[in-house]
């Protein structure tokens, strides 16, 4: 793990995954989460769904016994058992048309508070949706102000991986290309919306994206720096990364305009310094952008 995270979020809650081994967490997680709160590392863990979202059914059960039951308890005491600091609230579209959703996510959250004291509770925000930020009538944050102490606003992959993208990154601060969506301008919506801007997270991607045309049907975009770095896949060179200074950039605005910065998929970052730069070289670029340390490029990475 990178010695300068503080905190660490360790796999996710789903609440329609319990297949009697898997017990809505994932054992392997369980191992990690273990680990980490044994030498007193705080930890979070994202609560929402493995296959379909459905959080009409959390927010509004149709048999709320049976909710309480199968899904509310066991969530209560696995935060208990493992010791958790705080849960992210996977929910990606705000805009899915359930009535009154931000006063179900305070009854919700407010439920949660009331079993477990000092619990820490933020709201995953899908960046590419930024447009409808503003509106209040799709999505009231005043109401969600009151009761969550952070938003984390997915900045990771905002626009999909393909020429242009592999030459200013998935998610450059500022572009001068109409096409692009840019980290400017989920800020700009974030300001004129209603979210507590005191409690604004910048989400970042610490991974590789291949393009959707090089990979096969139902395989996974998603790589490692590692792949990336070692150059062993002939197509490695359309594959969409992060640049050193794109990275180091990205920690700089985030210091300049939000609370702190989660990063995403730290174990698809290079940690095996196949990329000659060091253990995760990326986020440490993110980081050392956060602190105003003096820029270095890393050569395989640009």
């Amino acid at each position: 793990m990178p010695e300068r995270c503080e905190s660490f979020s360790v796999g996710q809650f789903a609440f329609d995954c319990n297949d009697g081994t898997n017990s809505h967490v994932m054992e392997g997680d369980k191992n990690i989460i273990r680990s980490l709160t044994q030498i007193n590392k705080p930890v979070y863990i994202s609560i929402g769904f493995g296959f379909s979202d459905d959080w009409d059914s959390v927010l509004s059960p149709p048999d709320a016994n049976v909710f309480k039951k199968e899904s509310f308890d066991p969530l209560i005491n696995f935060l208990n058992t493992y010791k958790i600091t705080g849960i992210m609230i996977n929910c990606r579209d705000l805009y899915a048309g359930i009535e009154n959703f931000a006063q179900k996510i305070f009854d919700f959250v407010t439920s949660i508070k009331k079993e477990i004291n000092q619990l820490k509770v933020g709201l995953v925000v899908d960046g590419p949706g930024y447009s409808l930020y503003p509106d209040k009538t799709l999505f009231d944050f005043t109401k969600t102000n009151k009761i969550l102490e952070f938003y984390a606003i997915d900045l990771g992959n905002l626009n999909i991986c393909d020429a242009e993208a592999k030459q200013l990154g998935l998610s450059p601060v500022k572009s001068t290309s109409p096409s692009m969506w840019t980290i400017e301008s989920v800020n700009n919506a974030i300001n004129n919306s209603t979210m507590d801007k005191s409690k604004i997270y910048a989400m970042l991607q610490v991974s590789v994206i291949i393009p959707k045309s090089l990979v096969g049907k139902d395989k996974k975009q998603l790589t490692s720096y590692a792949k990336y770095c070692s150059n062993t896949d002939s197509n490695s060179c359309q594959w969409c990364s992060n640049p050193s200074q794109l990275s180091y950039d990205q920690g700089v605005y985030a210091k300049q305009n939000y609370k702190g910065i989660i990063l995403r998929q730290l174990d698809t970052d290079d940690y095996g310094c196949n990329c000659e730069c060091g253990q995760f070289p990326v986020t440490n670029q993110i980081i050392n952008g956060w602190e105003s340390c003096t820029f270095t490029s890393c050569p395989k990475l640009d």
